[in-house]
């Protein structure tokens, strides 16, 4: 017999089978014959089998070399991209996103290139750098996408599914708990001069800048690094040290978390002072006057100020104090962990009261965390005036560069007083100056309408240009010429 078609149901004696089709399922065979029905039954259920044993033994060893090899990039895991699902989008930078996710259940961070001709070149470029790479403070890479994917991403480890962009936390503590916005930046310090010194002995810190950084922090209150090696076209500084690209990116870092918590980007420069202890750790602490600054006048209206001032809370900022002497990085790192580790972490407060500032609502208090690379270079600085550009907590205005201060008190600047500013003439003065405190109308503008039982709206008042005299409407002049 030479073919069955469909075979199925019956019984095989002797003879010789060519081709069958269909499962077999009762076989016979007398007992002579028992090697060639053995061979038949090899060449039908063992070909295959053997095929699929023969394929695994081929290819497990390959992809073994690939895990194992580190210095090629088929030694990193080629993640197909129906295995990969983004969360959530957590940041980026030049020509990339950031996104938590998961590869079949295992929570990575992937970085997702943007579509272009350079995008597997930028992956490349950046696997090549950050491969051979091993350092706790440096995030590790778990995987890359094909090199015929549609979509270049690079996936790195996430083991505890809660590492996240650095300023998000440091946000967050700014906003609820002083102290542990301290030991949050001064782990932050430690972190980044370890692992940016790492990178220095394997000659990858040159001449990368802090825009080629993206830094994370993990549940345990651990800084990673991620590069991203710049393009072609970034500019580059060649003579940038170390030294200079530490101070530099903790600066962004810490304005990052202040850009994030205020919604807005003001450049702050640390307040001057005298390193020895002056004042109890922060833990703590009252407002103390400054020497070096200026002097409170009347701390009887001080005190009475603050107690009829509303509960507003502080804000908080991060400031980045860089100090004039390159220090180790490596020492820096021993000391503020060691600082840490015995709990010395604690910082002297200041106060600083800005007499020439013209905004002066009552109860503003702004605390800048200036931070250093040692704990005794850093202090929490207490300011009771808001700056240009930025938002007051107390009024939510905006401050501006034009105001003008005039009180019929006569001082040419506010002082450390809470000062208002007029309805009327738009010109600021003391709260307390006047017969009427805290009246959103100034005392000049008020003594012109003396006779008036009730003060006038503010549209039948005219307001004034700044500096300009201060005059009663025509309605209101007219008014009493009548009268008289």
């Amino acid at each position: 017999m030479s073919f069955i078609s469909n075979a199925s149901g019956f019984t095989l004696g002797e003879g010789t089978f060519n081709n069958i089709h269909g499962p077999l399922v009762n076989v016979f065979q007398p007992e002579g014959n028992r090697g060639d029905i053995g061979a038949l039954l090899e060449c039908l259920l063992g070909d295959k089998r053997r095929r699929r044993d023969e394929s695994t033994d081929v290819e497990e060893p390959a992809r073994k070399r690939r895990r194992e090899n580190p210095d090629d990039e088929d030694g990193l895991e080629i993640i197909r991209h129906k295995d990969l699902n983004l969360t959530h989008e957590i940041g980026g930078g030049p020509g990339y996103l950031l996104h938590t996710g998961n590869i079949k259940r295992r929570a990575v961070i992937v970085k997702v290139f943007n579509a272009g001709t350079d995008a597997r070149k930028h992956l490349e470029a950046t696997v090549n750098v950050s491969q051979r790479l091993l350092h706790p403070n440096v995030l590790r890479i778990e995987g890359i996408s094909s090199p015929t994917s549609m979509h270049h991403f690079i996936a790195y480890d996430n083991e505890d599914a809660r590492r996240r962009t650095a300023e998000g936390p440091l946000a967050a503590a700014l906003r609820d708990d002083l102290d542990k916005s301290i030991v949050l930046g001064f782990k932050m310090i430690s972190s980044l001069s370890s692992g940016i010194n790492y990178l220095n002995t394997q000659s990858v810190a040159f001449p990368l800048g802090p825009e080629n950084f993206d830094v994370f922090l993990d549940i345990n209150d651990r800084f990673l690094l991620s590069i991203n090696p710049p393009a072609e076209d970034q500019e580059q500084d060649d003579a940038r040290s170390v030294w200079t690209l530490f101070n530099a990116l903790c600066q962004k870092v810490l304005r990052s978390a202040n850009r994030l918590l205020h919604d807005e980007d003001i450049e702050r420069i640390p307040t001057a002072f005298d390193s020895s202890p002056r004042s109890p750790p922060i833990s703590k602490y009252s407002p103390v006057p400054s020497s070096d600054q200026a002097i409170v006048e009347n701390a009887e209206t001080m005190s009475t100020d603050r107690e009829e001032a509303p509960q507003v809370p502080p804000r908080r900022e991060y400031v980045w104090r860089t100090m004039d002497v390159p220090q180790s990085l490596v020492t820096i790192a021993t000391q503020i962990a060691r600082d840490l580790d015995l709990r010395r972490a604690s910082i002297n407060r200041l106060a600083r009261s800005d007499g020439g500032s013209i905004h002066r609502c009552p109860g503003y208090v702004r605390e800048e965390v200036t931070l250093a690379t040692r704990t005794a270079d850093s202090a929490v600085v207490s300011h009771d005036a808001p700056t240009i550009q930025e938002v007051c907590s107390v009024c939510h205005k905006v401050v501006n560069s034009g105001e003008v201060f005039r009180c019929v008190c006569g001082q040419p600047e506010p002082g450390p007083r809470p000062t208002i500013k007029c309805r009327s003439c738009k010109l600021w003065s003391h709260r307390d100056c006047g017969p009427i405190p805290n009246q959103s109308i100034c005392y000049l503008c008020t003594s012109l309408f003396r006779t008036q039982d009730v003060l006038p709206a503010t549209s039948e008042i005219t307001t004034v240009e700044e500096g300009g005299p201060l005059e009663p409407s025509p309605s209101i002049t007219s008014s009493r010429t009548s009268e008289t």
